[in-house]
């Protein structure tokens, strides 16, 4: 199956968050039991990094069909039914990353001005991560009700 442009370039992010977690969390250990010198925003990263995997991952996790679901119900739909109860749940996915984009945003909006003290980079680019991750996930719930009524997928 062809990846979407969209679902390789978050996966390239998540990627990229992991190794620089990894990296800076074995530099910050390194330099402060071995140099006995802390590296300020080696921490910062590593914590800000695991904000964008999170954030960002998630659409892969709901591309491949990750995340967590109660299938006992739509185990007894077949056919059109399921695919109705399908797009209802997605729906409701959508209800929610709408009400996370428009709280993230208003995040970003509130902590433009506090800069952190290790990168010294504004806040709301941590933040970004939320409506970023949100609007990802939306893209993905309107492509997968779309499949579904052009009948190119039940899943």
């Amino acid at each position: 199956m062809r990846k979407r442009l969209l679902t390789q370039i978050s996966e390239m992010i998540v990627i990229i968050c992991f190794v620089a977690i990894v990296l800076t969390t074995f530099l910050g250990v390194v330099s402060r039991y071995i140099l006995e010198y802390s590296i300020p925003w080696a921490d910062e990263i590593a914590r800000y990094g695991f904000v964008w995997l999170v954030y960002i991952g998630m659409v892969g996790s709901l591309v491949r069909g990750q995340h967590v679901c109660v299938e006992i119900l739509l185990m007894r739909y077949r056919g059109t039914l399921r695919i109705w109860m399908l797009n209802l749940i997605d729906l409701a996915g959508m209800v929610l990353f709408g009400a996370l984009l428009y709280g993230g945003v208003i995040l970003m909006e509130m902590t433009y001005t506090q800069i952190t003290p290790g990168l010294g980079i504004s806040k709301s680019w941590v933040y970004a991560a939320v409506p970023i991750g949100a609007a990802l996930m939306l893209i993905e719930f309107v492509s997968r009700i779309k499949r579904r009524l052009s009948g190119q997928g039940q899943t």
